[in-house]
């Protein structure tokens, strides 16, 4: 998807430079994307099966180490989201004054994470930032900031602006991001009634979902002559720093992204939200003579939802030749995944969400289980033949 220069309008000249800080958030985000991917895809649980009596316990006896960019990458890409915010503001300052700022005036510029209404007034009314007409109080730039503070919501802990405050100070002061591998779901491909699990599949896991992961932790218990096939997530885990809640990473570092470039940094220039945002994904890697001609090309989707996309239909890819393979089908794996690999990434995870709908429905799902058969055998006929060797 591209959106047009028209639409950020509201983007003006002095603000363009957020424009390429946004772009390399998002280039860091889907970084990570990558290294999340090959570590889980890797399977970084080493597991061993132990009998009890007639039970068959599935233990864990290993967890692979998490690769240690993770953890800066991360600290990296929140250090930048902030960054943003606070380049929005001393351009807005500076606009405003229409004069450079001396050295004490830029030094009082930030963008506050206060938790209550007076730690703000304070803030406004310390040192030199009094002196500067655009942050006095009542001074509209001023109240677009109030309009930002975490005291603002009722869940003041959860405030995008708190959580980004509080992840960045931890990795400049500190330590780099806190992250873990955790456990998010055990379930089985087939429900059985013998069988429990550590943690049943949550489809909408909030902050605080999940179980730690260590050497010894039993994840499943089934009848111990019945072979249960089990599914087995772990996920890469964020802590935030004023709380300890674990937050799956990518998820965290998505909430955090979308509130910087669709609400602060608007809210910042023109005092609302606009219809649309500065879209994510430029390429910053060559120069662009012209920065809002370059937005016209510029991707919409950010790198942590293309990343979620990726993942799925990589599961998507590899479960589907395996479905259509089976009885009462029975189609020919490697056309399947010929078929499959065609296939955009979108389409293919609608295929699989679309038969786990009709999944309940034994006739419709055998009737979208033949027709998807014979789209791939529709796309097969269309390949050309292979030369064979010559004679």
């Amino acid at each position: 998807m591209s959106t047009s220069a028209a639409h950020c309008d509201w983007l003006p000249d002095h603000q363009l430079h957020v424009v390429p800080t946004l772009a390399h958030v998002d280039q860091m985000i889907e970084h990570i994307a990558r290294i999340v991917h090959d570590y889980t895809d890797q399977n970084p649980l080493t597991l061993a099966e132990t009998g009890q009596g007639d039970r068959i316990h599935l233990k864990v006896t290993a967890v692979a180490p998490i690769p240690e960019v993770l953890p800066r990458l991360v600290a990296d890409a929140l250090t930048q989201l902030r960054a943003a915010l606070e380049h929005t503001l001393y351009a807005e300052v500076e606009h405003r004054l229409q004069r450079p700022l001396t050295d004490q005036e830029a030094r009082c510029i930030e963008m506050p994470a206060c938790t209550e209404s007076a730690r703000f007034d304070a803030w406004l009314s310390h040192g030199r930032r009094r002196q500067l007409a655009p942050l006095a109080a009542g001074a509209e730039l001023a109240e677009r900031i109030r309009a930002l503070q975490p005291f603002q919501r009722r869940g003041v802990e959860d405030h995008p602006l708190r959580l980004l405050a509080e992840h960045t100070n931890l990795a400049k002061h500190r330590t780099p991001a806190v992250a873990a591998t955790r456990l998010g779901a055990v379930y089985p491909d087939r429900q059985h009634p013998g069988l429990t699990v550590a943690l049943p599949l949550e489809h909408n896991p909030q902050p605080g979902h999940g179980l730690p992961l260590q050497p010894g932790d039993i994840l499943a218990s089934g009848p111990r002559y019945t072979p249960i096939a089990l599914s087995i997530v772990p996920t890469v885990c964020l802590q935030r720093p004023q709380t300890e809640v674990w937050h799956i990473a990518l998820k965290e570092l998505d909430y955090l992204e979308d509130w910087v470039r669709t609400t602060a940094i608007p809210i910042l220039i023109t005092g609302a939200r606009q219809s649309t945002a500065i879209p994510p994904q430029l390429d910053i890697t060559i120069g662009h003579p012209d920065l809002r001609q370059a937005l016209q090309s510029a991707g919409t989707i950010p790198a942590a939802q293309r990343a979620a996309l990726s993942m799925q239909a990589t599961i998507a890819r590899r479960d589907l030749p395996e479905i259509l393979s089976m009885a009462p089908v029975r189609a020919d794996k490697e056309t399947i995944k010929a078929w499959v690999t065609s296939l955009d990434d979108a389409t293919v995870v609608a295929t699989l969400t679309r038969i786990a709908q009709v999944n309940p429905d034994p006739t419709a799902l055998l009737d979208y289980l033949r027709e998807l058969c014979a789209e791939a055998h529709a796309y097969q006929s269309r390949i050309p033949e292979r030369p064979g060797p010559a004679s």
